[in-house]
């Protein structure tokens, strides 16, 4: 049903979204397409959520996701409304620009066409080859099914997600099983192997506990679509969704914090914001989960998410962040570049099972100036490094260990990047506690709740409360979990559900 119909039947439904993240975006366009009047509120400044923009002193950062992948969800997204996404934005491909360099040094160039990235592959691994086209036909069967037959589905009932249909799939592609034992099934030496199972850094885990659905991620990387920019950096996309939802109709009200999620006999009602009731008929929460069920629904649907249970959840990672201004280009990086620990299973260990920070840290580098020049002040370049780090715990006072971690990372930068410290001319620092403070995440966890094998599909939290009728959710947190792909599919998911649910009253 179009905008017009909607307005014909009769007064259009209103929908509160709390959040202006990727999720809270992407569902606005399509709840607005579909003729719902659409609120936003958003406590911060700027739209986006984590993936937010930083511009100072003539530098662009774009402070969260940095790679683009899976764009044929956000064209979707586009194409729901009857717009077409290059009209709002430009997506450059990356031919080159992804470099993993290695413990001792030696580096590989993820090469977009095959005969390049083959060759590359063979000086690593001679006879390889017959092996990585298993891995990619393995990868593209996971790819496949995993995201039409769980990553695209709404697992409304146990039964749709443990039907015996979905039960041989999990069996027949080994989805569930451990990521880093799969990947080593193809490939003999360590560093193909460290190469091919990064990846679930993107998601804020570790490869070594991370299900085998997930060889998924370099499947997109190399065959499916590879990797893009948008012209003007990530945050273009987010800009381009912006315009999107305000041609809809959709009103944004930013610097608005939501104070509470109004319930009132088993349903929601609306928000309060800024003292002010807002009624609606249907509540889309994507603020992080957690937060959303203790502060902003006061623990009224605390049976629904088992908050009184909410220490037995695992989380992702965090990340410690540097946003660099270099005066003078970086010779020896590329657009997109990991370097690994020379201990890098021990490097995960550290992360995941001890909570402390690793001694070695694997780190993931950005130099997005490369690609898009407007992002940094002519012949400088903007810088931005991750590092993953435990979530806010006991193990870890940031207060007393920020410093000299901050240190320990510019050494690296020296050592393996060949940054010059004293060219540093801007710098900012993000740490697990800002990310907790500026986005409500919990524990600080950049990537939101993780994604185990007892954390995803049925067994991730719903999109729908069970106990708050009108409530929904969306995000990393929820179904069907973290990445911007991953969230905007589950906008589509969820608007679906609001359409179908509350459309019909």
């Amino acid at each position: 049903m179009d905008a017009l119909a909607a307005s014909s039947a009769g007064p259009k439904k209103r929908v509160a979204v709390v959040g202006a993240g990727i999720g809270g975006l992407a569902a606005a366009i399509r709840l607005a397409a579909t003729g719902f009047e659409v609120e936003v509120f958003e406590k911060n400044a700027q739209t986006g959520g984590r993936m937010g923009r930083l511009e100072a002193s003539g530098f662009s950062f774009d402070t969260g996701p940095s790679l683009l992948l899976m764009t044929d969800t956000y064209r979707e997204l586009f194409r729901s409304a009857g717009r077409d996404l290059d009209d709002y934005v430009r997506l450059v491909p990356l031919d080159s620009d992804y470099r993993v360099t290695f413990g001792d040094g030696d580096a590989l160039t993820i090469r977009r066409t095959l005969p390049e990235l083959i060759k590359e592959l063979e000086r690593i691994e001679p006879g390889v080859t017959p092996r990585f086209y298993r891995f990619l036909e393995d990868a593209c069967h996971k790819y496949r099914l995993g995201r039409s037959e769980f990553v695209e589905r709404d697992f409304a009932r146990a039964r749709d997600f443990f039907g015996l249909r979905n039960l041989r799939l999990l069996l027949k592609t080994k989805a569930l099983g451990n990521y880093y034992r799969q990947v080593s099934r193809f490939f003999q030496t360590e560093k193909l192997r460290q190469a091919f199972s990064l990846q679930t850094m993107y998601l804020g885990l570790s490869p070594f506990e991370a299900p085998a659905v997930y060889s998924l991620l370099p499947y997109t990387e190399l065959a499916e679509d590879g990797l893009w920019f948008p012209e003007g950096g990530m945050y273009s996309l987010v800009e381009a969704m912006e315009r999107l939802a305000t041609e809809l109709g959709v009103r944004f009200h930013m610097n608005s914090q939501v104070e509470e999620i109004s319930v009132s006999k088993g349903r929601a009602r609306g928000v309060r914001a800024a003292g002010e009731e807002i009624g609606a008929d249907a509540v889309l929460a994507n603020a992080d989960l957690p937060y959303a069920y203790r502060e902003l629904l006061g623990g009224t649907a605390d049976g629904d998410f088992r908050l009184r249970r909410r220490e037995r959840l695992r989380y992702t990672a965090s990340a410690f962040m540097l946003y660099l201004g270099v005066d003078g280009k970086l010779a020896d990086m590329v657009h997109h570049n990991f370097y690994l620990s020379g201990c890098y299973r021990e490097n995960f260990q550290a992360i995941f099972r001890d909570r402390r920070l690793p001694e070695d840290p694997s780190f993931y580098a950005v130099v997005p100036s490369k690609t898009e020049p407007r992002m940094a002040p002519e012949g400088m370049e903007s810088l931005f490094v991750l590092v993953p780090v435990p979530h806010i715990g006991p193990e870890v006072d940031w207060g007393r260990d920020g410093d000299a971690f901050k240190e320990k990372v510019y050494g690296l930068l020296e050592r393996r990047c060949g940054l010059d410290r004293r060219r540093v001319v801007y710098e900012k620092v993000r740490t697990p506690p800002d990310w907790h403070d500026e986005y409500n995440l919990e524990e600080g966890a950049a990537f939101g709740i993780g994604h185990g094998i007892l954390q995803v599909g049925y067994f991730r939290p719903p999109m729908v409360s069970k106990a708050v009728e009108g409530m929904y959710f969306v995000g990393a947190s929820t179904r069907p979990g973290t990445g911007v792909p991953l969230v905007t599919i589950g906008a589509r998911l969820v608007a679906d559900r609001i359409r179908r649910e509350v459309g019909s009253l």
